[in-house]
């Protein structure tokens, strides 16, 4: 896939370290229940994870531009595990909850580090391709992410089955740290892209990005309420890897042939065929024919992903790009809570067939605003290349600069 060998072995990395907090939120409840026996308190402590995340994504993405990355992924690493360490250990309710939150809150800034990396490594005629085939690594993780934490809660339960993820993750983390560059110094001023900094885009993509997590996080509540409504709740899971494994299909596609157009064509295109694709969740009876459905609407999610990770690198000047990434994941998990309560109070008043227009109108209202705002997709003609990177001249901590062909 013109690839260079430390942009592709970088997106294997960033993917590896990225499974303990794909996979977070489901251990953190599991584990929560082992050890309080409360729901509520694994609940509290799944929604302190995911607030903590949302509250120090963009600031964390300032400081990789600030101080450089090596450091803040060491520093947040570390807290981040000895986090992970203690809650497996802990039973009082309140402290639980708290080191779940302390989690959230030192949550590595792995994906938005290694997608900034990825438009200076990566030459602009491969760009869309970098990104897609790093969509298709995270979506790999929510196929086989639940598979590998059944398998690990078999062997030696929920506490068993958080450190494994969480010395997983460590382990991509300090093979992330060893591949992205010691010291990053851009070697063109800011003024490159200041000129076009896309602000008017940026915006547009955070506003159309809530709309489309709303819809995502309206999905987690209403495949799984979908298969107990008729009498099958044990193939929630089932429903969940469909739709996961379509997605994929749909990245694996577009990293082989490519992105048609323009980004901003793409992107408009993409979240356009989310919302029609959802317009037929609500029809399906049984398991089947919403497997069907679900592989369908699934296509285009890893796509309209990649596009976005694209469309923002090639809007934002390389000194705010890991800022930016963490703007998206905190208006991300925004959209992801207004969803997931928005469809489960319409799914308890009014039934599960109707919850589902809950995702359509949320995606809707997302190609809305992205259509209305589409001359802030337009990108210039003559998009500005990555910045090369330069690095201090000592021989340690070069990691795999010799293989960067970017």
């Amino acid at each position: 896939m013109n690839l260079p060998r430390r942009a592709a072995l970088l997106i294997v990395l960033m993917t590896v370290a990225q499974l303990p907090v794909a996979m977070r939120q489901l251990l953190v409840v599991l584990l929560g229940h082992e050890n309080t026996g409360s729901f509520a308190t694994a609940g509290a402590a799944s929604a302190g994870c995911g607030i903590g995340l949302a509250l120090t994504a963009p600031f964390v993405g300032r400081l990789l531009g600030r101080i450089g990355h090596r450091p803040v992924l060491l520093g947040t690493g570390t807290v981040h595990l000895f986090a992970l360490v203690a809650l497996a250990v802990t039973t009082s309710p309140a402290v639980f909850v708290a080191l779940a939150t302390v989690a959230g809150l030192s949550t590595p800034p792995v994906l938005g580090s290694g997608r900034s990396q990825l438009a200076r490594m990566v030459p602009a005629p491969a760009l869309s391709r970098a990104y897609a085939v790093n969509a298709v690594g995270q979506e790999l993780l929510y196929v086989g992410g639940p598979l590998a934490v059944t398998l690990s809660l078999l062997v030696s339960g929920p506490a068993g089955a958080l450190l494994t993820f969480a010395a997983i993750g460590t382990a991509g983390l300090v093979g992330t740290v060893l591949v992205v560059p010691r010291h990053t110094v851009d070697v063109r001023a800011a003024a490159g892209r200041a000129a076009t900094s896309g602000r008017g885009t940026r915006r547009t993509m955070l506003s159309t990005h809530i709309g489309y997590m709303a819809g995502i996080g309206g999905m987690w509540v209403l495949v799984p309420a979908f298969a107990t409504t008729v009498g099958h709740p044990d193939q929630a899971g089932l429903l969940v890897t469909v739709w996961s494994v379509g997605s994929l299909a749909g990245g694996l596609l577009l990293a082989r042939r490519g992105r048609p157009g323009t980004p901003g064509g793409a992107y408009l295109t993409l979240v356009g065929t989310l919302a029609l694709t959802s317009l037929a969740l609500p029809l399906p009876r049984t398991v089947p024919q919403m497997a069907v459905a679900l592989a369908v609407f699934g296509l285009a999610l890893a796509p309209f992903l990649a596009v976005t990770d694209e469309l923002l690198a090639r809007s934002t000047p390389t000194t705010q790009l890991a800022e930016a990434y963490g703007w998206l994941q905190t208006a991300g998990q925004i959209g992801l809570a207004i969803g997931s309560a928005t469809a489960g109070a319409v799914t308890d008043h009014v039934g599960n067939t109707p919850g589902f227009l809950v995702v359509s109108a949320a995606l809707v209202l997302a190609s809305a605003i992205a259509l209305t705002r589409r001359r802030s997709l337009r990108l210039p003609s003559a998009a500005p290349e990555p910045a090369p990177l330069t690095e201090p001249a000592t021989a340690a901590g070069r990691g795999f600069a010799s293989d960067d062909a970017g």
